[in-house]
Formats: structure tokens, sequence, C-alpha cells
């Protein structure tokens, strides 16, 4: 498959829009971290992917461990901008590399989410998966016997099981890497009044269209953008970012609700927003496809 290396470019609208809302980028970003750290730290969630990179190792580890909480690495690998479709891995841990791995209270789900992110199954610390059930909140799993369980690690990381078999179908089977236009087909409202142009009418919540530009209130690909299984998590996620910087987030959920274009062509994806014009690295699709989104 033909791959960009990770990027993101943006360009706000006008000076105004820039003083404005640059700032509150950046805080948007800072609420994000909080909230996936808190979500497990307040036991919301089991697990949340962690990294630890050589200017900020000392500080995270002396965090995590004051918090109670349990780390395990997986990978080491090299450091990118925008949205990465993978790992690029690495035997040193040096400049511009991370430690990629999982946090928990609980050091049973730490091990079951290290275990289900290694490649080479001899890495995994306990043996028994064959006969061995997982219960993950209401859900009863079996760990796959080879290579990488996304399924496990996504229950671990709290997201709903509609939207963990919709990752499955699009992004590991079908190689969509970027799902937007096939979420988009998948919701209600949704109409096709051109070939590959989609007009859909969502929920901001579930909007991430434009998460490569720091604006997202999910972590993960909802099946579609009226999910409700998804809003009751982002409702949550949103909480906790109020509780860092209540203007922040509701910065972040204003961006979301705004009207947009997303396009991916020739690996490229790009965005036309009411606030900015944004690219990022794609995937290759054969045809030029486009997402008209409007609020609700």
């Amino acid at each position: 498959m033909l791959e960009i290396y990770p990027f993101t470019k943006m360009s706000w609208k006008s000076k105004e829009i820039e003083d404005k809302w640059e700032p509150l980028r950046r805080r948007i970003n800072t609420t994000v971290h909080y909230a996936e750290y808190e979500s497990v730290k307040q036991g919301i969630r089991p697990c949340d992917v962690y990294d630890f990179g050589p200017n900020n190792i000392m500080y995270r580890l002396k965090k995590v461990g004051l918090d109670g909480l349990h780390f395990l690495p997986i990978l080491v690998s090299q450091q990118y901008g925008g949205y990465g479709h993978r790992h690029y891995t690495t035997d040193n841990f040096t400049d511009n590399t991370f430690i990629y791995g999982g946090i928990s209270k609980h050091v049973s789900h730490a091990i079951t989410f290290h275990d289900a992110g290694v490649v080479d199954v001899k890495q995994r610390i306990r043996k028994d998966y064959e006969s061995r059930p997982l219960v993950i909140g209401n859900e009863t799993l079996y760990m796959k016997l080879d290579g990488i369980d996304h399924n496990v690690t996504g229950a671990l990381l709290g997201y709903p099981k509609c939207d963990r078999d919709f990752f499955e179908k699009t992004w590991l089977k079908e190689g969509c890497l970027d799902p937007m236009y096939e979420t988009a087909e998948n919701t209600k409202n949704a109409t096709t009044k051109e070939e590959n142009i989609i007009e859909v009418t969502g929920s901001p919540w579930l909007n991430r269209l434009i998460r490569y530009w720091g604006f997202n209130l999910i972590p993960f690909f909802p099946h579609s953008f009226d999910c409700p299984f998804a809003e009751i998590f982002a409702k949550k996620w949103w909480k906790l970012m109020e509780e860092c910087d209540p203007e922040a987030a509701q910065a972040c959920y204003e961006a979301l609700n705004m009207p947009m274009v997303w396009s991916m062509n020739n690996c490229i994806t790009t965005i036309d927003h009411p606030l900015f014009w944004g690219s990022a690295n794609g995937y290759y699709r054969p045809d030029k496809v486009t997402v008209k989104w409007f609020p609700e």
C-alpha cells in the first residue's frame, strides 16, 4: 500500500481567527491529554495508550507511579507529526523516539493490554489465553492466539463493540485507514447527490473529521455519526476535558459543530472548515471521496 509519512498543515482563514483560536487549540490539546489519563485514573475505563519520550520520561514515570497506575512498554517507535496509521518501530530509545505502551489501575489489565498489543506472541507475559476467558466490562472475550488483538485492545480502551466491529471491518480487513466516508455512509440521514460525494448531518460529539488539527471528542472511529454508544463515551470524555479547562472544552465542541468539507485524494486528506484550511497524510484510494458535514 502506498503510504505517506505522517504530517499536518494548517492555515487559519484570517489573522483575527488565528489570534483567538490558536491559543485555544493548544489548550484543547492539553484537555484531551488530561481526559485520556484521568479516564483511567478515575476508573472510567480500564486502560489508556501512554508513551514516554526522552524529554518527559522521568516526569511521566513518577506521575504514573505516584498515581498508583501500572505501565508496561510494548515497543519503541520513531516520533512523527500528524496521524500515524502505524508505528515506525526501532530498537533504540534515543532522541526523536518514544516508548509506547499502556497504563491501567490494575496490573492484570496492563498485562492484557500489553499482550494484545505485541506482534510476536512469544513476547506475551501470560501464556494461557487459549483456555482463559477475558472479562472486560460486561463482555467475555478470548485473546487471538496470533498477532495483535485489536478487539481486546479496543475493549480495554473502553470503545463500544459496534465501533470496534466497524474498525475491524473497515480499517483491518478493507484497508480504510481513515474511514470518514464509510462513517458518513452508515449515518441514517446521509445522502449521495453526486458520485463519491456524501452529505451528512451528524453529532458534533462524534465528529472526527478535524482530529488531525487538534479538534476531537472521541479517540476512536464511530461506526456512524449518530452512534448512541459512542456519544455516551464522548460526553463522559468532554466532562473530563471540562474539569481541566471549561473554556477550551467548549471551544472544541464549538469547532466540531460547524459545517465543513472533508476530502481524500491521492493519499492526501484536506479540510475546508469555517476557521481554517488543513491538509494531512491520508492513504491511497482509487477515487477521490468527499464528506460534506453539517451540524445538527
